[in-house]
């Protein structure tokens, strides 16, 4: 034989060779990949989950609970009247008796000033309850009301609570 077919045939051996410890290490290098990606948890999508209900969480909530005053603010009769209660009894919207009409104010006085505080406080017909303002006490009602009363000219013996300490 040929020296140079002895050379070719061996050099063909070599690179026929190289080529399939390459394409072993290829393999094992793979393998050793899918094994490693195997073991990695399973994405159960929490995080998609997450981000989707942050991003489609309401602005804000409904309460139904009645606000709490941060602190107990004394306010006069004349305050609360002119805060809450002029909206209606100063032109009689909805039928509230307007102050100073000592004809509509006369038969609900005559059922007791308790009895008026008590509708004031809880709502009455169209009147809600502590004309609309949950803030304010049962004092500032009672306060407000002997203050409407006095302006129509009705004199109750109910003396406006006593002033806090400042």
């Amino acid at each position: 034989m040929n020296p140079q077919v002895d050379k070719s045939v061996m050099t063909t051996s070599v690179i026929l060779i190289s080529g399939l410890v390459l394409l072993a290490v290829v393999l094992f290098m793979v393998a050793a990949l899918v094994g490693v990606v195997g073991n990695v948890a399973p994405d159960d999508n929490s995080r998609k989950q997450a981000a989707v209900l942050e991003r489609i969480k309401p602005v804000a909530r409904v309460s139904f609970e009645q606000p709490k005053p941060a602190v107990a603010v004394k306010l006069s009769g004349v305050e609360v009247y002119n805060k809450v209660c002029a909206a209606c009894h100063a032109a009689g919207t909805l039928g509230a008796p307007k102050t100073g009409a000592k004809d509509q104010w006369e038969p609900r006085f005559a059922q007791g000033l308790d009895t008026l505080v008590t509708h004031a406080v809880s709502g009455i017909r169209a009147m809600p309850a502590k004309g609309g303002d949950p803030s304010l006490t049962e004092a500032n009602i009672k306060d407000s009301i002997v203050y409407m009363l006095g302006e129509t000219g009705i004199k109750t013996d109910a003396a406006p609570a006593a002033e806090a300490p400042k």
